[in-house]
């Protein structure tokens, strides 16, 4: 036990270390993505952080498998290298006495993946695409950005402000032009007022010492108001939340579907958390470091069996949701596979 524990304790380290360094690398993409929404005012920038948040839970999925295959081959080849295995096996530890610490954490990030893929990614995917629908349909009726036109209502009204005030709840000088089946309004004003309900989205404004020119279809005269008070209410349409993408389906709404894309959505969810303990099985053997060997040398190996294994998995997911493989091989074929040829590089590694 005391040598079971030094192994995981070290390899959980090295998973550790690959993860963040992996999952920085993929958030910073994602998060020049929702920072270019941001910027361009599709994203409220308090929503920035929540739903970077949120995608890096979907992101995990995707990277425990190669983070724990590169963790487990670093732990190893480190062990290799500092001769710590020689010491180990002279000591009368065997091969095989290493794969019982590696299967444990294997089994135990194959559960935690599977918790992952089957629940906590397609709850996390279906807030994610909640909070950026509502945020775009709250945009879209956001009337008012400092020195810029904001058009509104497909374009059938649009409005402009000099300045706004911190909290958002004065304006400086308004311009707004709207359009309507009876006619035509431009209304000016010196400066203005807004509130928000949070929760519907409903804007009551209230211009100040202002003028409304309007024109009715139709007629050729315009009539012209001063005003020392005007005001106006803009309420959004109510959210109606809809989402065709798969990957935010419940897992049981996908077993008790019989569409071909369903399946193999529910068999790319069943991969990660096999890939995770056939990997595992996949870094032993793989990790070895010979007398002469550079420690580091063996990672581009497993890189490249990583990126075969997830290739054909994709391979195999299309293939279902054209239903070119008929239901039962779904994605095992690919399983037993690389479960296959562990087993090769085992036996290879025993007999030597």
């Amino acid at each position: 036990m005391i040598l079971d524990r030094y192994l995981i304790r070290d390899a959980v380290a090295a998973w550790l270390a690959v993860a963040v360094v992996l999952l920085a690398i993929m958030l910073s993409t994602r998060f020049a993505f929702f920072l270019a929404l941001s910027a361009k005012g599709d994203l409220p920038p308090d929503l920035l952080f929540k739903v970077v948040g949120l995608s890096s839970l979907r992101y995990l999925v995707l990277l425990v498998p190669v983070s724990l295959l590169l963790g487990v081959m670093l732990s190893l080849g480190r062990l290799y290298k500092d001769n710590e295995v020689v010491a180990l096996t002279g000591c009368g530890v065997g091969i095989a006495r290493f794969y019982r610490p590696y299967l444990l954490l294997g089994g135990a990030m194959a559960l935690f993946t599977g918790a992952l893929a089957f629940q906590i990614s397609p709850w996390a995917a279906r807030q994610a695409d909640y909070l950026l629908k509502d945020a775009k349909r709250l945009v879209q009726y956001t009337p008012f950005e400092a020195g810029r036109f904001k058009a509104v209502a497909d374009g059938r009204a649009v409005f402009y402000t000099s300045s706004i005030s911190g909290d958002g709840s004065e304006l400086g000088e308004v311009l707004a032009f709207v359009e309507e089946d009876s006619g035509t309004t431009l209304v000016t004003a010196k400066r203005g007022e807004q509130s928000i309900d949070t929760e519907t989205g409903e804007r009551r404004i209230t211009l100040r010492e202002g003028q409304r020119a309007r024109v009715t279809a139709g007629q050729a005269q315009v009539e012209i108001a001063d005003f020392a008070a005007l005001g106006t209410r803009i309420t959004p349409p109510d959210f109606i939340f809809s989402s065709g993408s798969r990957a935010i389906q419940t897992t049981a709404a996908l077993l008790a579907s019989g569409d071909a894309k369903d399946r193999a959505e529910l068999h790319w969810r069943i991969a990660a958390p096999l890939s995770a303990l056939i990997l595992v099985l996949l870094a032993v053997p793989l990790a070895h470091v010979g007398p002469r060997q550079g420690r580091y040398g063996k990672l581009v190996l497993g890189i490249l069996v990583y990126l075969v294994y997830s290739n054909l998995l994709s391979l195999g997911q299309a293939w279902l949701a054209k239903d070119s493989l008929p239901p039962a091989f779904g994605l095992w074929w690919v399983h037993a596979l690389f479960l296959a040829f562990a087993g090769a590089l085992i036996w290879r590694r025993r007999r030597v």
